[in-house]
């Protein structure tokens, strides 16, 4: 499995744990007075025969990475989507949280975090195996959001060895169920490549259709997973 942008916080220094269509408008053509009295009435058989016409454009909705009004690229040819909702958020990608780390190839305590708005969050993956036989760096997002809120989930890693995860690559869940998870790897596999591929991620929380109503997420982390 698997916005914008995370960081601020040292990459080696250990983090401490704490608990982010318009139908244009229709014009009608004018009508214009000649002087006679034409009255020409417009009828529309069942057969398709009147002289009445409609046409209507397909509502469209996306999202790609850097945003998640622009993230996972979807559309929707229907014209009844719902907007995604203007829930405030202060919360950016640069100021997000720091919430811990986890190594990406050892076992290591999972860390989490539990919230009741929109927000960014970011965490650190290491690299601890230094053995002669490669091994790719993984970690889990888990996502679980409260009944009657549907919470989208928007990872970024970004480089190994770098500052942050913002603008880095992107993986998403926005499903419908309860729960949205993203799993990610990089790294070495099967000979060890002498680079340290420790990495942060920063990961968005949004809600979908309705704004937080108070009701809490859990979003969990999982190392070497």
């Amino acid at each position: 499995m698997v916005l914008g942008c995370a960081g601020g916080a040292e990459p080696s220094g250990g983090p401490i744990s704490t608990g982010v269509g318009s139908a244009g408008p229709s014009t009608a053509a004018g009508s214009s007075d000649t002087g006679k009295d034409d009255t020409s009435p417009t009828t529309t058989d069942g057969d398709g025969d009147g002289g009445s016409s409609s046409s209507g454009d397909a509502g469209e909705s996306s999202s790609s990475s850097g945003d998640p009004s622009v993230a996972d690229a979807s559309s929707s040819s229907g014209g009844d989507d719902m907007p995604p909702p203007q829930c405030p958020n202060p919360v950016t990608c640069e100021t997000a949280e720091v919430i811990g780390m986890v190594s990406g190839d050892e076992a290591s305590d999972a860390i989490g975090i539990s919230g009741a708005d929109a927000t960014w969050i970011t965490f650190q993956v290491t690299e601890d195996n230094d053995a002669v036989v490669g091994e790719s760096l993984s970690f889990t997002v888990t996502l679980s959001s409260p009944p009657g809120v549907d919470y989208d989930l928007y990872v970024y890693r970004g480089a190994p060895g770098g500052p942050t995860g913002c603008s880095g690559v992107l993986d998403s869940s926005t499903s419908a169920s309860p729960t949205d998870v993203v799993h990610m790897s990089w790294g070495e596999a099967g000979v060890a490549n002498g680079i340290d591929d420790r990495a942060w991620v920063a990961v968005e929380v949004v809600p979908k259709d309705t704004c937080p109503d108070g009701s809490q997420w859990t979003l969990d982390v999982d190392g070497d997973s």
